[in-house]
């Protein structure tokens, strides 16, 4: 081609295709020509590989350019929708999220089927929480009005258990609900490793009944010496006498009650929250040491001021669940059926001897 030929081609400014100069329209996309100077670089169009999508949160102003993302990942506020088609033509890269602080990879926010992302497994924890304590002040209002609180009963004593039935409800529900897998709680269907956890949790049982022994211990001393500010002892004797003259059938009855609620307990403190808090930090023990601490401080508050008196026996216990469920790898019938067998246990000693 000559010199001559070369400088009468021109470009279409839309599209980047080769234009004569004699041609008032482009011959690919049929725009309007523009004329430009010779010499001055014409901006390439981007091609559907190149695309890229930003998404700004209503919520909380978050940017957000994952596709794959359909709520906020800050404030759980639902996105605008991207369409397939587009989704399709986006160049394939990590999505960012902008918080106004740093920016931080998708993949952080992205909820999996087997393993809690971190935020997620605090916002179900917090959740379970708040059911715990709504259905506790309720609880306390009903026996207010309903139930004579001048002597205790074994009706109030099997009410008392309700809030711990219920709060372990949510995070199966929200499993379900997700479509996610029960083993992301470390429920396994695996019958080898349920006849394991029955075996250590035996075992578990028997560690919990020497340290409840032990707290019991401490408590009569303190008793004896003259140090018993809120009278635990006398509520102790009282709750085991109460136990001891009712009914079979209302025995049965807070026995599985007691079960049922440690089995709840166990799906939040062990399946959610411990779970959740690995994915921050790599020693288990500050794990195992985070969570028996919020178990303890929960049930010291529902429980003030005689919950003071239980906080270090509740902290103890929850170490040796935290540390049996961490040696068995997650799994989450062991920590259970240490618990149930505690509650059996205690209930027939409680019966036969105390």
């Amino acid at each position: 081609m000559s010199k001559e030929n070369k400088k009468k081609i021109n470009y279409c400014v839309y599209c980047g295709s080769n234009v004569d100069e004699n041609e008032t329209y482009c011959p690919k996309c049929g725009k309007l020509v523009i004329k430009i100077k010779p010499g001055k670089k014409i901006p390439q169009t981007k091609t559907t590989q190149e695309l890229e999508v930003s998404r700004t949160c209503a919520g909380c102003g978050s940017v957000i350019t994952s596709t794959i993302l359909d709520q906020c990942p800050i404030c759980n506020t639902k996105l605008e929708k991207i369409a397939e088609i587009k989704k399709a033509a986006i160049q394939k890269k990590p999505g960012l999220i902008f918080t106004n602080k740093k920016l931080e990879l998708e993949q952080k926010f992205i909820l999996k089927k087997e393993t809690w992302n971190l935020k997620e497994g605090i916002n179900v924890f917090g959740t379970c929480i708040y059911i715990l304590v709504i259905v506790f002040f309720l609880l306390i209002t009903l026996i207010s009005f309903q139930l004579d609180t001048t002597t205790l009963t074994i009706e109030e004593i099997v009410l008392n258990q309700v809030p711990e039935l219920l709060f372990g409800i949510y995070p199966i529900w929200y499993i379900y609900n997700k479509k996610h897998s029960f083993t992301k709680i470390g429920i396994y269907s695996n019958s080898k490793k349920i006849l394991f956890g029955m075996l250590i949790g035996l075992l578990g049982a028997i560690v919990l009944i020497m340290l409840n022994y032990f707290s019991d211990s401490l408590i009569y001393f303190f008793s004896d010496v003259g140090w018993d500010p809120f009278n635990v002892r006398s509520i102790i004797e009282e709750q085991n006498q109460v136990i001891r003259n009712s009914d079979l059938l209302w025995i049965i009855l807070l026995t599985i009650s007691l079960s049922i609620g440690a089995f709840s307990s166990e799906i939040v403190f062990r399946g959610v929250l411990h779970n959740a808090l690995k994915q921050k930090f790599k020693n288990d023990f500050y794990v195992i040491l985070l969570v028996a601490l919020a178990y303890s401080i929960i049930m010291f508050l529902i429980s003030f001021p005689i919950g003071l008196s239980f906080f270090l026996i509740n902290f103890l216990s929850f170490i040796v669940l935290g540390i049996i469920f961490e040696l068995t790898n997650g799994n989450l019938s062991t920590t259970i059926f240490t618990n149930v067998f505690f509650n059996i246990v205690m209930i027939i000693l409680i019966i036969l001897y105390f």
